[in-house]
């Protein structure tokens, strides 16, 4: 952890199940001024009782396990850059967070402000956001649970990080979709780069093959073609803005 002295910035990825946390997850961390873990047991656990020593050493220890093993999720893998031990200017640290641990953030009002005085840093939060349709469509097909039952966790998870975002300032909080991060990869990477102040090094991940999944690879997560979803979703969507270029 010695490589870690520079760093300003704690981030959370934030997002759906399905929506495409994992993969902005290893872009980031592909940065060779970004360290970031994918679902660390610090997170799963709400950091109780961790000071910032053991809060950053748990992420990076799981950011290196991360990369040796390829980043695996749902079948696929998502490794891409060089190993957090072989950085050498890491400004930026954080964790694509536990799905659930996302509605604690939102429901327990101390967290956030106690985290950034334990971190003595501030947080910066990243909210992956993917077509509906899409996202509760695979969640259906892969949980066997009831579409009913999936839209609505769906939306519990909307409101949480409305609420998040109500309580962070906007230079702190940032929307992101998943269709730009796949369709106009320079462009998106560039505008997060942006947000965490840090350099954009072009065709930084995608020659290394991280960008080979699309909707027509995986026929579960294809759209309707227009991008609509129907009601009840369609018009619970209108209540969160973000979702409105979905």
């Amino acid at each position: 952890m010695d490589n870690l002295g520079q760093v300003k910035k704690f981030v959370f990825v934030i997002g759906n199940a399905r929506s495409g946390t994992t993969l902005l997850g290893a872009a980031l961390d592909s940065h060779p001024s970004v360290v970031l873990a994918n679902e660390t047991d610090a997170s799963a656990h709400l950091w109780r009782g961790l000071d910032r020593h053991a809060i950053l050493s748990q992420t990076y220890s799981k950011a290196i396990f991360d990369h040796a093993n390829s980043r695996p999720s749902e079948g696929y893998t998502f490794s891409a850059g060089i190993s957090p031990e072989s950085k050498t200017d890491i400004t930026v640290i954080g964790d694509k967070i536990h799905n659930p641990t996302m509605l604690y953030l939102h429901g327990d009002y101390t967290l956030i402000p106690c985290l950034a005085e334990r971190l003595e840093m501030p947080l910066y939060f990243i909210h992956t956001i993917r077509n509906p349709f899409d996202v509760i469509a695979t969640m259906h097909h892969r949980s066997g649970a009831p579409v009913s039952n999936r839209i609505r966790w769906y939306f519990m998870h909307c409101e949480a990080a409305a609420g998040i975002s109500e309580r962070i300032s906007e230079k702190m909080f940032l929307h992101t979709y998943h269709e730009d991060l796949v369709h106009s990869t320079e462009k998106e990477l560039g505008r997060l780069c942006h947000f965490l102040d840090l350099d954009y090094i072009p065709a930084l991940v995608w020659k290394s093959g991280i960008w080979c999944l699309h909707s027509h690879d995986c026929p579960e997560i294809q759209s309707n073609g227009n991008n609509k979803i129907s009601t009840p979703s369609s018009k619970a969507c209108s209540g969160f803005p973000s979702l409105h270029d979905t």
